[in-house]
């Protein structure tokens, strides 16, 4: 759910032109389409994900998974926070 999150937060910065994607995998699939950007970050982190998953009895793999949602937490907030930047300082048209 937070990749999710972090995805359409993403996507909705990205249209609107305030932020940049950094990351060169994600900027080839945005420049092909939002549709693929959005596909290509759930598959590649849920299939991240799933293996972790698979290999849950591994201490390093529990806390891979812990670390993760800890990092996606962070990431939402970060989100959250510069969206109410962008709302408290968007021109009000009057």
């Amino acid at each position: 759910m937070l990749n999710l999150m972090d995805g359409l937060f993403t996507l909705l910065f990205l249209q609107l032109g305030v932020a940049e994607e950094l990351n060169p995998v994600m900027r080839v699939a945005y420049e092909q389409s939002p549709l693929l950007f959005m596909f290509s970050k759930l598959l590649i982190v849920n299939a991240g994900l799933c293996l972790l998953c698979l290999h849950r009895r591994l201490k390093a793999s529990r806390f891979a998974i812990r670390a993760g949602a800890v990092v996606y937490a962070i990431i939402v907030v970060y989100h959250l926070a510069f969206l109410a930047h962008l709302v408290s300082h968007w021109p009000s048209g009057a």
